[in-house]
């Protein structure tokens, strides 16, 4: 007995432990569509590359900064050079001991060239391309966010199509129900010689039962597909397993009249950021290529240091030897490059692209707001389709359960049933269908009108900005 007693301790301890185990590996979570959103973002390849082009904008706007800074210029050489004594005296004449064309020997040199330059006044060369670059930033931001907007109309196709797919199976489901209620009426009836049923009744049913095991094949199928999509949006790994919600949001109205969506794209759309800050940067990089034309202005230490020591050294002021030398003086100086026809063109190469993009903007002033208008009306008809299509299919529910409650109280005619449930399916069917439409458009809407922005904006913080050097102009 006290085996038996501890044999049953064993066992319940055993159970205890591994049931947290079980229960964790047989109940997958349920991710809403915003935590859904949220897993993309972070997983996505493509926002990390569009995140990527920041960081090389960044670094682009550091590379001109640079050049507010001073720049060191140092050259080293060495090699063998002749031997050379210094010159003397002899009467009246100078005596060269060891002449230039003659070799006395061999040894070894080095020498040090050195230049630090640090531009004063440049009429803008730098600061125009500082200004250009940190425009370019705010353009592959917005990029970045229009990359975002992407992912998250590709996650709530994906999320909207799988919870249709689920309902679709219910729907399946409770079909099946009713058929197989169906099927058990008519083999009763008939078994007794009923006249309310006749043998076409059973071939009837066969039909309405093959057109719900099509609709369910496609529910199935849809619903893989879409999970499948959605694991891969979201990076999980095959054995990593969730559930969605069972049912489709409720549709609401669409906020706000038309025009207050057209603005609202004119004002949240990243692509018109882009268009915005991508307008002052041309403009900005045309004012640099004019000023590439005019002088710059700076201040310089320039030096040098060399030995031989197979050389004598001289001292003499008028003499400079290359191979013996040491110096550095402070100078300053202008820097002009003139070009016939070079920096001219470069100037309207600059012009050009930014007619371009003034281009591109009166082009997106004209077609966004169509693109909204569109999604606009496809939200205000979906949801009016979903409203009155939920009347619909809630009283032809109501239809075929008094039809089946008549035929059982022997009121109705099988004839009622099949339509009342032909006019279900369909009804539902068009519900279902009108309410993924709504929702799919609704995501299509804050997407067309860049609101979806608002809540990435407020999720992150943007980033303390760099303290600025001191410039040159």
């Amino acid at each position: 007995m006290y085996l038996w007693v501890r044999f049953g301790g064993l066992f319940l301890s055993l159970v205890l432990l591994l049931a947290p185990w079980g229960l964790g590996a047989a109940e997958a979570p349920t991710l809403t569509l915003p935590e859904l959103i949220s897993l993309a973002l972070q997983y996505s390849p493509e926002v990390k590359a569009s995140k990527s082009e920041v960081r090389f904008a960044q670094e682009q706007q550091a590379e001109v900064k640079g050049y507010y800074y001073p720049q060191i210029d140092a050259t080293v050489i060495g090699g063998v050079v002749p031997n050379a004594r210094r010159p003397y005296v002899n009467g009246n004449s100078i005596v060269y001991p060891d002449p230039s064309n003659r070799l006395h020997g061999v040894n070894v040199f080095g020498r040090l060239d050195l230049s630090v330059v640090q531009p004063l006044y440049t009429f803008g060369k730098i600061a125009y391309r500082d200004r250009a670059a940190g425009k370019n930033i705010k353009v592959k931001e917005a990029g970045v966010d229009a990359k975002r907007g992407e992912v998250i109309l590709h996650v709530a196709e994906a999320y909207y199509g799988l919870v249709l797919a689920e309902q679709g199976k219910d729907a399946v489901r409770e079909a099946r129900t009713y058929l197989t209620d169906t099927r058990d009426r008519i083999t009763r009836l008939l078994e007794i010689n009923s006249p309310n049923v006749r043998e076409t009744d059973r071939y009837r049913l066969a039909v309405y039962e093959g057109g719900v095991e099509k609709f369910a094949a496609q529910a199935e199928e849809g619903a893989k597909v879409a999970y499948l999509a959605l694991k891969a949006l979201i990076g999980y790994d095959p054995n990593q397993d969730f559930r969605v919600p069972p049912e489709l949001p409720n549709p609401a109205a669409a906020p706000g009249t038309l025009d207050q969506q057209i603005r609202t794209a004119l004002e949240m759309r990243p692509e018109f950021t882009q268009l915005k800050e991508g307008l002052v940067a041309r403009q900005l990089l045309v004012d640099a290529a004019r000023a590439d034309q005019y002088p710059s202005l700076f201040a310089a230490v320039m030096g040098a240091l060399a030995g031989a020591p197979g050389r004598d050294t001289t001292r003499d002021p008028y003499i400079n030897d290359f191979f013996n030398q040491a110096y550095a003086f402070p100078v300053v100086g202008l820097k002009w490059h003139l070009d016939f026809g070079i920096s001219k063109a470069k100037v309207k190469q600059a012009q050009a692209e930014l007619e371009q993009l003034q281009h591109n903007q009166r082009a997106a002033l004209m077609g966004i707001p169509v693109e909204v208008a569109q999604v606009y009306g496809k939200v205000q008809e979906n949801y009016r389709a979903s409203k009155g299509l939920e009347k619909s299919y809630v009283n032809a529910r109501r239809w075929l359960i008094t039809a089946f409650s008549n035929f059982d109280m022997g009121l109705g005619k099988m004839e009622d049933i099949f339509e009342a449930f032909e006019k279900y399916g369909v009804f539902r069917g068009d519900y279902l269908m009108a309410l993924y439409q709504y929702n799919l458009a609704t995501a299509q809407l804050d997407k067309a009108t860049g609101a979806y922005r608002r809540t990435l904006a407020a999720a992150t913080p943007p980033p303390a900005p760099a303290p600025a050097p001191a410039k040159a102009n």
